[in-house]
């Protein structure tokens, strides 16, 4: 089994212990608040974030996954808590995401065109699953926009491709 972390965080700046030591941002409610010297807005934010989706892509397509299943699935944020979201950041939050938001549930796969509205969610912490392909790959995206790979196969290929889209890759 192959492991990596796929974050936004520089390994340069992380502690023994894992702890990263520079501020900054780790959730979209942090947009508007300065970090570093630099406030974060939507733009910056959706960079990232879009960075994070198209990581995924470039794996599951490396790997030659159809698609991804949803384990022990949960939605974190409450109707109202999204409404307030969705009046904050009203061009985050597309028709297809919310459609996504509403439509997923329990051992539901997700298919290539939905793995985007899916995994924003899970990196805003809209909702909670595990995301995998039975025997290859396992996907965790957790809090403070930090993503595990569990893999089958090395994905050394495809690190520096990770890399150019403005991420770190940790191998573990």
């Amino acid at each position: 089994m192959y492991k990596y972390r796929i974050s936004k965080y520089n390994p340069l700046f992380r502690a023994t212990n894992g702890r990263y030591l520079k501020e900054d941002w780790i959730s979209i409610s942090d947009i508007g608040k300065t970090f570093d010297g630099t406030q974060l807005i939507i733009e910056s934010y959706k960079a990232i974030e879009d960075g994070y989706v198209n990581a995924l892509h470039l794996i599951i397509g490396y790997m030659n996954i159809p698609f991804l299943s949803i384990k022990n699935f949960s939605k974190n944020s409450s109707i109202d808590v999204l409404q307030d979201l969705i009046k904050k950041y009203p061009g985050l939050y597309t028709e297809k995401i919310l459609d996504t938001y509403h439509d997923s549930k329990e051992l539901d796969n997700l298919e290539k065109d939905v793995l985007d509205s899916y995994s924003r969610l899970l990196l805003r912490e809209n909702i909670w699953s595990e995301v995998f392909y039975q025997e290859k790959v396992k996907v965790f995206i957790k809090y403070d926009y930090l993503m595990g790979i569990h893999s089958n196969q090395s994905l050394e290929k495809i690190i520096p491709d990770i890399e150019k889209l403005g991420l770190f890759v940790e191998k573990f």
